[in-house]
């Protein structure tokens, strides 16, 4: 029978747990924000699609009018609320039949301290609604 010592305190095991804290930590402080961010562009995306149901209800030019000035308050509201900072911020509400797509596409930039490498994070984020009309008879 093999006899085993008492492990040392400072092992390979307890190095790669202390490194895999540290990396997990690192990502906490740098990445998650902007993903917390990114719900939060979630959040307006969904209300800018709720409002397209009675938007599509008025008639042409009014229609179109409002429709634009959605997709201008829905990226002001990005800009806000979402924390976005990317000047090529693009939104796009596209309506197909009685469904309508609310998209933003966006960039986060990520500077890393201590050197000067950054990391680019790429936001596809959309959101759908039925904008069917609804006869309550």
């Amino acid at each position: 029978m093999a006899s085993y010592g008492q492990p040392r305190r400072l092992n390979a095991v307890t190095i790669t747990m202390i490194l895999l804290g540290l990396a997990a930590g690192y990502w906490v402080w740098r990445f998650f924000p902007a993903y917390f961010d990114g719900w939060s562009v979630d959040h307006v995306l969904k209300e800018a699609a709720s409002k397209t149901y009675r938007l599509n209800m008025l008639g042409e030019p009014e229609r179109g009018k409002q429709l634009k000035l959605l997709v201008d308050k829905t990226r002001d509201d990005i800009v806000k609320q979402g924390n976005v900072t990317d000047p090529d911020l693009v939104v796009n509400l596209d309506i197909d039949g009685n469904n309508v797509a609310v998209s933003a596409d966006y960039n986060v930039v990520i500077t890393h301290p201590g050197i000067t490498r950054t990391t680019t994070l790429h936001f596809h984020k959309s959101e759908s609604a039925d904008i069917k009309r609804v006869n309550w008879e």
